[in-house]
C-alpha cells in the first residue's frame, strides 16, 4: 500500500525522459553561450530563414570581392612602378639624344644606351605577377613581347633588318651606311621604319598581346581594367625610338643622316614621356576606385553583419540565466532520484 504511494508521488524530474530533456536544453543553451548564436538558428528564424541565408551569400561574396580586390590593388602598384620605369628609360634616351645632338655624347655612346634601353624595357613589359603578364591585355598567360637582340632573332629584329635591306641595299653594319642622305634616313623612318610600329605590322612583329585588357569584378557593380597592354601608342613610340637609335647603324652615319635619327629619337620620346604620364595617371584613377568600392564593401559587410546577428546571435544575459536554472533544475534531479534510490521498502513495514 505505501509501496503504491510512493511510486504515485514520484516527482516528474526523476523521470528519464525529463532528465534526458533537461540534460538536451542545457546542452543547447551551453552551446549558445559559447557560440553567441542560436544552438537551431533554423528553427528560431523559422520564415526569416531565407533572408538571413541570403545575407551571408552576400557577406561571403563582400570576402571574395575583398581578397580580389587585394590582389588587384597589388597587381596595379606594380604596373604603375613598370610604367615608371619606362617614363625614366625614355627620359634617359631623350637626354641621351639631347647631348648627341649637340655633339656632348658621342654616336657609339647614344647607341650602346639604346641597345641596353631596349633590352630593360622589354623586360619591364614582359613583367609577369602570379603569371598574369601585366602588360599582354587579355592574353595575360604570354610575355607580350621577345628580345630584340635575343637568339635567334625574333621576328622585330628581322623585320627592322628587311626593310632596312629593301629600303637602302646594304645592312646596317655595312660601311656604305655612311652614303645615305638626310632626306634618304627621315623619309625611310617617316615610312617603310614607321610601319613596323603601327597595325597591323606590330601585331605581327612585336607585340603578342591583344589591344582588349582584362576586366576585374570589385564590387557587386563595377569592374575595371586590370591589366595593360604593349600596343599603347606610347610605348610603341618608345620602342620605335630605342630601336632606331639602337639598330640603323648610327655608329656609321653621316652628321646629317646622324642628326635626323637624333631628332626623331628626341621628338617620340618626348612624346612617349608624356602619354606614359597620361597612363600613369589613368592607372591611378583605377587604382582609387578600387579603394573606394573595397571602403564601401567594409561598410556594407558591417551593415550586412549587423542584420545576422540581430536575427541569430543571442542575449547573453538570458543564455546564462536558462543555463543556470537547467543547471540547478538537472542537479536537484540527480538529487533526489539518488535519495530515492536509497529508499528500501523495508523502512514502510
Amino acid at each position: 500500500m505505501r509501496s503504491t504511494l510512493i511510486r504515485q508521488n514520484l516527482p516528474s524530474s526523476i523521470s528519464p525522459i525529463s532528465i534526458r530533456s533537461v540534460q538536451n536544453n542545457l546542452a543547447k543553451a551551453q552551446t549558445e553561450i559559447s557560440s553567441g548564436r542560436w544552438s537551431d538558428v533554423g528553427y528560431k528564424l523559422a520564415e526569416q530563414t531565407g533572408m538571413v541565408l541570403n545575407v551571408r551569400a552576400q557577406i561571403a561574396l563582400i570576402d571574395t570581392f575583398e581578397s580580389t580586390n587585394a590582389l588587384v590593388i597589388g597587381r596595379t602598384d606594380i604596373t604603375q612602378n613598370v610604367v615608371s620605369a619606362l617614363v625614366d628609360e625614355a627620359q634617359i634616351l631623350f637626354d641621351a639624344s639631347v647631348a648627341a645632338r649637340s655633339t656632348q655624347t658621342g654616336p657609339e655612346v647614344v647607341e650602346s644606351i639604346a641597345r641596353d634601353g631596349l633590352g630593360t624595357i622589354i623586360s619591364n613589359l614582359n613583367t609577369a605577377i602570379q603569371g598574369v603578364h601585366i602588360f599582354g591585355g587579355i592574353n595575360a598567360d604570354t610575355p607580350p613581347m621577345e628580345d630584340y637582340f635575343g637568339i635567334p632573332s625574333p621576328a622585330s629584329k628581322n623585320a627592322v633588318d628587311a626593310a632596312f635591306l629593301a629600303e637602302f641595299g646594304f645592312t646596317q653594319s655595312d660601311p656604305a651606311v655612311a652614303s645615305i642622305t638626310p632626306a634618304a634616313m627621315e623619309s625611310f623612318i617617316d615610312n617603310a621604319f614607321s610601319d613596323l610600329f603601327d597595325a597591323p605590322a606590330w601585331a605581327t612583329n612585336w607585340s603578342s598581346a591583344t589591344d582588349e585588357t582584362l576586366k576585374t569584378k570589385i564590387s557587386f557593380s563595377e569592374y575595371t581594367q586590370t591589366t595593360q597592354t604593349v600596343n599603347e601608342s606610347a610605348i610603341r613610340k618608345l620602342a620605335m625610338a630605342y630601336t632606331m637609335v639602337a639598330d640603323l647603324g648610327l655608329s656609321n652615319q653621316n652628321d646629317g643622316a646622324f642628326g635626323v635619327i637624333m631628332d626623331k629619337a628626341i621628338d617620340l620620346t618626348g612624346q612617349s614621356i608624356g602619354e606614359l604620364n597620361v597612363l600613369k595617371g589613368n592607372i591611378g584613377v583605377g587604382q582609387q576606385r578600387v579603394e573606394v568600392a573595397s571602403d564601401r564593401l567594409v561598410a556594407q559587410r558591417d551593415v550586412f553583419e549587423g542584420l545576422v546577428a540581430d536575427r541569430e546571435n543571442v542575449d547573453a544575459y538570458e543564455v546564462a540565466t536558462r543555463v543556470s536554472l537547467l543547471t540547478n533544475q538537472l542537479e536537484a534531479s540527480y538529487t533526489l532520484t539518488a535519495r530515492l534510490q536509497q529508499l528500501s521498502l523495508v523502512k514502510f513495514i
